[in-house]
């Protein structure tokens, strides 16, 4: 073949080669070839992240709430108490009532737990309970703000009360407050502890009026 037809030939081929590859490739909107993209948190290696740590997560919990536990003294293992009798009176509108607080349950509190007794729950009302150090039974502190630590015991302390005048025989008093431990299992020890707080503290007018 003379060379002018063969350069004109291998020109047609390189051409339509060209043209055969250009087809092949994939093109984008704008018309040029695109490339692969792999969206940050999608897929299955998104997935394969999160079973391995590397998602999100909710946070860790609170170290401070882990070792405190605040309601009702007798649902967390809280020391129990007994009344000492009739409320004394004070003067005109003021009784005091002496209570003993002790560690009860049927094992013993571990060492760094302490309990504080931090509100007293009237029921159905018609008192107002104070903290102060009152009467005549040996109360040498309030029952009000008192802390017990774990090798505490035979603790004797004191209500003030003040009656109004929707104040019935009868009224109860029950406490909540707040248990403190070293660790949360800790914490989970004492509370499964078998503890009878005894019954609510009954409040009747010294008087008898």
């Amino acid at each position: 073949m003379p060379r002018g037809r063969v350069a004109s030939f291998a020109a047609v081929v390189s051409l339509a080669l060209a043209l055969v590859l250009s087809a092949c490739a994939p093109v984008s909107e704008e018309g040029t070839p695109s490339s692969v993209v792999s969206q940050a948190g999608g897929g299955a290696d998104a997935d394969h992240a999160d079973e391995e740590g590397g998602g999100q997560t909710d946070g860790q919990a609170d170290p401070e709430q882990e070792t405190t536990r605040t309601g009702p003294v007798a649902q967390y293992g809280g020391p129990a108490y007994g009344d000492q009798g009739t409320a004394e009176v004070l003067e005109d509108g003021a009784w005091c009532k002496t209570l003993a607080v002790f560690w009860g349950g049927d094992q013993p509190v571990p060492a760094g737990v302490s309990f504080t007794f931090e509100t007293a729950v009237v029921s159905p009302g018609g008192l107002t309970v104070e903290s102060a150090v009152c009467g005549t039974r040996n109360a040498d502190r309030a029952c009000l703000g008192l802390t017990v630590a774990a090798d505490e015991d035979g603790i004797f302390c004191s209500l003030l009360l003040r009656p109004d005048d929707a104040f019935a025989d009868g009224t109860t008093i029950t406490f909540t407050g707040t248990l403190d431990c070293p660790t949360s299992e800790v914490c989970d020890q004492v509370a499964a502890r078998k503890v009878d707080p005894g019954p609510p503290i009954v409040v009747n007018d010294p008087d008898g009026s």
